[in-house]
């Protein structure tokens, strides 16, 4: 079907996760039919190769308006979103430090459309919280009221909590032993940012 085809084109799975480097290639187009397209996502969830009709003028046929694609907030129209999108994740897979990422996100002037996006996600603060999480918030089985008696100590940071007696900690209120344990294999682990009260869970 090379008469009505040019090629393929490569369709980005619009979603906020999907990295930097495959969200940049959205619409490249791979002309030789005949050769596999270039790999550019990592599985499946990232993005898919297409066959790319000609122009519909080249076919005599009328030019059809942009189609909606599907996305993590519904269809929207990549025009649109694709910036939106292609901007957030410059932030967040910029080199500054995790403080500045967020405080860049927070700073960042959206206009009318992309408030829109953002409030969609339940606001830029959900947005942050998923990307950067609070490290206490990471330690596994913890409860939330154990979380918030470490925050209130003022142990919110690895370092902070691998520099604190066992028995200050046994002293919270949901921490035994084996929390001890859980709580103090998990700060061993953690080998980054260990001064910072979030850590970094974006993917690139």
């Amino acid at each position: 079907n090379q008469d009505i085809y040019i090629g393929f084109e490569f369709h980005a799975t619009l979603q906020l996760p999907i990295p930097l480097r495959v969200l940049m290639r959205h619409g490249e187009i791979h002309s030789d039919m005949n050769s596999e397209p270039p790999k550019i996502a990592m599985n499946m969830s990232e993005g898919f190769w297409f066959p790319k009709l000609k122009p519909y003028s080249e076919l005599g046929m009328k030019e059809m308006p942009e189609a909606f694609h599907a996305s993590d907030l519904g269809p929207v129209l990549p025009s649109n979103y694709l910036p939106f999108l292609v901007t957030l994740r410059e932030i967040l897979e910029s080199n500054e430090s995790i403080d500045d990422r967020v405080k860049m996100l927070i700073e960042y002037p959206m206009n009318v459309e992309w408030n829109d996006y953002v409030s969609k996600r339940g606001g830029m603060g959900s947005i942050i919280d998923k990307f950067f999480p609070r490290f206490i918030d990471t330690i596994p089985s913890l409860s939330v009221a154990t979380v918030d008696e470490l925050f209130n100590f003022g142990l919110d940071t690895p370092n902070a909590i691998a520099t604190t007696n066992d028995d200050v900690l046994l002293s919270i209120s949901g921490i035994g032993k084996s929390k001890l344990k859980t709580i103090r294999d998990y700060c061993v682990k953690t080998t980054k940012n260990r001064n910072n009260t979030r850590v970094d869970k974006v993917t690139r």
